[in-house]
């Protein structure tokens, strides 16, 4: 049956795939996050992003440890060694990555936006990941201590969202600031995370 008035029928919307090709959001991921379409003449191979990018990956790749099963002086140790060398590890490689995209972030806006942009995924990420550290089993039936290691993982998580804000939200202002809505995709993005992470911050 042809469409009223010989006219042919309404094309479908895209696809989200297609959205996503033809933005190319997926094409370039980072720890299978997948970025917005780099800028032009950005490459993740650069030399002002080369080094800060395999950092933050490594970073954020870092699996999270998990608590034992077993008895509570048994999870004390844990705390101390391997949840606590886990912290350490993961901050100087943030520290790392952050040392080595320093320069891109106060370079060229479209290194700029990358560089804040992978900074504060590294430190929101390591956030998120702290939060979602499980509560040991041994302390299940003592509520007192149930909170206490709670609380133990929200504020060592605090100082982490205030660093993901600041970089962020450097992103999400150079990018408002390129001319021609260039980076129109990266403020966005940045602006998205941004929202994300405000109502996490401590009071």
């Amino acid at each position: 049956m042809s469409a009223c008035g010989g006219r042919p029928p309404p094309t479908p919307p895209p696809s989200l795939a297609d959205e996503l090709a033809e933005d190319g959001e997926g094409e370039v991921r980072i720890a299978g996050i997948p970025l917005p379409r780099l800028p032009l003449e950005v490459s993740p191979s650069d030399p002002a992003l080369a080094a800060g990018w395999d950092r933050a990956e490594a970073a954020l790749t870092m699996p999270s440890p998990r608590p034992p099963t077993g008895e509570a002086w048994e999870v004390e140790s844990w705390a101390d060694e391997e949840l606590g060398g886990w912290m350490r590890r993961r901050a100087e490689i943030i520290g790392a990555a952050q040392r080595a995209l320093e320069p891109a972030r106060a370079g060229r806006p479209e290194h700029s936006v990358v560089a804040s942009f992978l900074l504060g995924l590294a430190y929101s990420r390591f956030a998120l990941d702290l939060r979602g550290i499980e509560t040991p089993h041994a302390f299940a039936e003592d509520p007192e201590r149930v909170r206490a290691f709670r609380a133990a993982m929200e504020q060592a998580a605090q100082p982490l969202w205030l660093r993901a804000l600041d970089a962020f939200g450097s992103c999400a202002s150079v990018a408002s600031a390129a001319p021609a809505h260039s980076l129109a995709r990266w403020r966005e993005r940045c602006d998205a995370e941004l929202r994300a992470v405000e109502p996490l911050l401590p009071d």
